[in-house]
């Protein structure tokens, strides 16, 4: 299969260069060539860089672990969970363990798989069956724990009720939406990285495939790392210098492991990624998007530049500052509901 695809690869790329040479007469045939480039080098990333082909490093391993036990997760939260469901994820779980522990120790992505399963095994004791191979696997796999610093209590199910979830939640979110706004004016006071450290934990509230959590958020703090970034992305012309802190927003391509998840990086980044934006607002921060939609040499320079990992997919810049007592921001429209909401 891989080298059916290399193959398929350097097709492509001999088809982009007779079509270069043809947009040198013809110039409005630039733009197949060019498309085709980027296609090529997005899919040259997601084949070399994610699990689908390879699951050859820690990461990979982890984000298989973690989609798992999360498939565990689900079954126990159902109203009525089958007696004894997912027996063959749950010896695949094992044996991924088993290799992890081999080649990587325990941490706590281990540990909470390990919760998990002795939930699952505590489920099915209560209805009624003993699994007394899995308890043994388990224990074996628990004393092999050397590290205190894995420990965790997470992992599993646990009990809310529908009081709690209205209680936290009964906020004025449509006065919070309306009053988000892109912030192009900051305010030249210093915004602290406890508020940064604050808003990155509640984004990590945001839900991704199978839990597997593949976003990163890189924060840049000297003037010489801000404008550094900032040179390469052309939307923050005229304010870019008053950016106090500069996120960039990547997810990583290793925690996919299917060609169906080829495109789940820029969801799974771009619900982080909003998240975020809006966790900086509820701080009372200044931010904007900054999008990264660009061709695959200034992906390239920018990951270079800024020290970004290859396996890593960029999603988005973020600017933000403290707000002025006074500013001005953009009073963008916004589509009638029926063109966004259809009636079926």
């Amino acid at each position: 299969m891989i080298s059916f695809l290399k193959r398929l690869t350097a097709i492509l790329d001999q088809k982009i260069i007779e079509r270069l040479k043809l947009a040198a007469v013809v110039p409005a045939a630039m733009a197949w060539p060019q498309l085709t480039f980027n296609y090529v080098y997005d899919l040259k990333r997601f084949l070399s860089l994610s699990a689908v082909n390879k699951r050859d490093t820690q990461t990979k391993l982890r984000a298989l672990i973690t989609m798992d036990y999360h498939r565990i997760e689900k079954g126990l939260a159902l109203k009525a969970p089958r007696v004894g469901f997912g027996s063959g994820v749950v010896q695949r779980l094992l044996a991924y363990l088993h290799k992890y522990q081999e080649n990587y120790g325990f941490d706590e992505t281990a540990q909470t798989a390990l919760n998990v399963l002795f939930t699952y095994y505590n489920f099915n004791l209560e209805q009624g069956l003993k699994n007394e191979q899995l308890y043994q696997a388990l224990i074996t796999l628990k004393d092999t724990i050397t590290d205190p610093e894995s420990t965790t209590r997470k992992g599993g199910v646990i009990k809310v009720s529908k009081q709690s979830i209205h209680r936290a939640a009964k906020l004025d979110l449509q006065n919070f939406f309306v009053h988000r706004y892109s912030i192009r004016q900051f305010a030249p006071e210093e915004v602290d990285m406890s508020l940064i450290e604050k808003a990155v934990l509640m984004a990590q509230k945001t839900p991704s495939v199978c839990n597997r959590q593949s976003s990163k958020v890189y924060v840049y703090n000297s003037d010489q790392d801000k404008q550094k970034a900032l040179s390469y992305q052309n939307g923050n012309r005229g304010f870019g210098d008053q950016v106090n802190k500069l996120l960039i927003v990547t997810s990583d391509l290793e925690h996919f492991v299917s060609i169906g998840e080829r495109n789940q990086c820029w969801i799974d980044g771009g619900m982080f990624a909003m998240s975020l934006v809006y966790a900086l607002h509820s701080l009372g921060l200044g931010t904007c998007c900054l999008n990264w939609s660009v061709e695959h040499q200034r992906d390239k320079q920018l990951r270079e530049a800024m020290e970004i990992r290859n396996s890593e997919s960029i999603i988005m810049m973020i600017a933000v500052g403290h707000l002025p007592e006074q500013l001005t921001v953009a009073q963008s429209s916004r589509k009638n509901i029926r063109e966004v909401m259809i009636f079926k």
